[in-house]
């Protein structure tokens, strides 16, 4: 992929960057050891452009004032609210050493065993950790969740196809995406409260001294008589 971007060396600094930002352009850093580190600025949407294709992990070559370097995106800074990139890292690595960075995983397809189980597929991983010199390093790993049919199937780190210079760090059993069972929501059974409980108690406790209270039929009516009599 032979990507190249032409950037300007940057002047303004600190609350200054924001009229840049309001222009449309993004501020930046280059930086490396054959480069010391160099306040560069460029135009947002061609930026933009450029990390569609390239990602954090293509190298490309990158120009400055005439000066080209073969880097990558280091890092991105953006605004929380807008999306917009507010600052970016240009990283101009060692060729000839080996680099260990974080590829992305990019899904495709549907998983038959989502619409057989009525469950939901499942994915543990987004990035693999792969170590490799800065030209062989891969742009993202393509996974096929088609093979997914039931809930026993799985697809595991060493499952995945990747042939290129590099290597895969992550444990070759990690899972990376399977597909899960559906929700069971179990109702909850009513709970009957000790304080009814105790007031359905007392109210029968309460009937029985009512009716123990009471004086037996006849039982009164002899008594008043004998009343009388005496």
């Amino acid at each position: 992929m032979d990507l190249q971007i032409a950037v300007d060396a940057r002047t303004a600094s600190g609350k200054q960057t924001k009229r840049l930002r309001a222009e449309g352009i993004v501020p930046g850093v280059l930086f490396g050891k054959t480069t010391g580190s160099i306040p560069v600025q460029m135009d947002a949407k061609a930026f933009e452009a450029l990390y569609r294709e390239a990602g954090r992990t293509t190298i490309f070559k990158l120009s400055v004032d005439g000066s080209t370097s073969s880097v990558v995106i280091k890092s991105v800074q953006r605004n929380p609210l807008t999306g917009r990139a507010v600052h970016v890292d240009f990283f101009a690595p060692d060729l000839t050493h080996e680099m260990e960075v974080s590829v992305p995983i990019s899904f495709s397809g549907t998983a038959p065993g989502v619409e057989a189980t009525g469950g939901s597929l499942f994915t543990s991983l987004d990035h693999l950790k792969v170590k490799a010199l800065p030209a062989d390093l891969p742009h993202e790993f393509s996974v096929d969740v088609t093979s997914l049919v039931d809930l026993d199937a799985a697809i595991l780190v060493r499952d995945l196809v990747a042939a290129g210079n590099f290597t895969i760090l992550n444990d070759p059993d990690e899972l990376v995406a399977k597909v899960m069972p559906p929700r069971v929501e179990v109702e909850p059974e009513p709970v009957i409260s000790e304080e009814l409980e105790g007031e359905g108690a007392k109210e029968g406790e309460g009937a029985e001294a009512e009716g123990g209270a009471a004086p037996a039929e006849g039982q009164g009516e002899a008594a008043a008589e004998g009343g009388e009599t005496a």
